[in-house]
């Protein structure tokens, strides 16, 4: 009999509240960190800064070249201190987000709904690889904006940059880069899911797999990724519509802060739920040989498409 993988991945996630609590427990965690850490990082710039009144409304007068201008100009006043909170708070993050996630991960692992999978060492390296992935990601987009930059003030005699080379440089550049980046981490975050001993065995074991099963989880993920577009246009909706009914700033402030929350949540629900279906296509489907005629190989296992149903 067909299974449908993401049905039965709501019904395992539903079935085991703590595989939920645990994700939660882990991305609310880093969250909260990276907040205090960027609001830290803010004030200490923001006290480096004049950040009088008069300067401020100077500010709103300008055009948004100008502007970005007088903020370059400010960014380079204090360089030197935006690059050591820069790269401390990266630093921090960093550490975090390789702690937190591959020890989440690994307690999400042992649950039923997704054991077996990779080891806690495994999960470390991972988490690592992908911190690794996003930085030189970050990287070589700073890098592109300064060749672009020294580009077009090279190869243009007026005053102003030119936009329009800036923009063409700049477009791919930021294409090629998201693209490198979200596949390199999709690969990665299948790769704890296989139970394997090392980090690198768990990415070709991840390659292999979704090489097999690249229809099924091509639907899951897209099956996902549309309802959670439809959850942000109503979360979006929601929030419009607070903003114009509602008058009193604070009780709007709450009101976006939790529909913001209930759309992380329902985030992560689904991401599991995403999880848990992947896995299910770990295990092998039990059929009936006399239903398979002349197939000779009873080891790959064999899944319809969940739309099938």
């Amino acid at each position: 009999m067909a299974t449908n993988p993401l049905r039965d991945g709501f019904r395992d996630v539903l079935n085991d509240p703590a595989l939920l609590l645990i994700e939660i427990a882990w991305r609310w965690s880093f969250g909260l960190i990276a907040f205090f850490v960027c609001a830290a990082a803010g004030l200490l710039l923001l006290g480096r800064v004049n950040t009088d009144s008069h300067r401020f409304q100077g500010l709103v007068a300008l055009g948004p070249w100008q502007l970005a201008q007088v903020l370059a100009a400010s960014a380079a006043a204090i360089r030197f201190t935006l690059l050591r909170v820069s790269v401390a708070g990266g630093l921090i993050l960093s550490l975090c987000w390789i702690v937190l996630s591959a020890i989440g991960r690994h307690a999400t692992l042992v649950r039923p709904a997704l054991a077996p999978g990779a080891t806690l060492r495994a999960c470390f390296a991972i988490s690592a690889a992908r911190t690794g992935v996003t930085v030189a990601s970050i990287i070589a987009w700073m890098a592109a904006g300064m060749f672009a930059g020294l580009v077009s003030v090279s190869g243009s005699d007026a005053a102003m940059p030119n936009l329009a080379l800036i923009t063409a440089i700049l477009l791919p550049a930021l294409i090629l880069i998201v693209a490198v980046w979200v596949t390199a981490n999709w690969y990665l975050s299948l790769a704890p899911l296989l139970p394997e001993e090392t980090w690198m065995q768990s990415l070709v074991s991840a390659w292999n797999w979704s090489r097999l099963h690249r229809d099924q989880l091509f639907e899951i993920s897209i099956a996902v990724t549309a309802i959670r577009v439809i959850l942000l246009v109503v979360a979006l909706m929601l929030s419009f519509a607070v903003s114009a009914v509602v008058t009193n700033l604070r009780v709007v402030a709450a009101d976006l802060l939790a529909i913001t929350l209930l759309y992380f949540l329902v985030g992560d629900f689904l991401y599991v739920v995403k999880l848990a279906a992947y896995a299910k296509l770990k295990q092998p489907e039990k059929v009936d040989s006399g239903a398979l005629g002349k197939a000779t190989d009873l080891s790959v296992p064999v899944s319809d498409s969940f739309f099938s149903r």
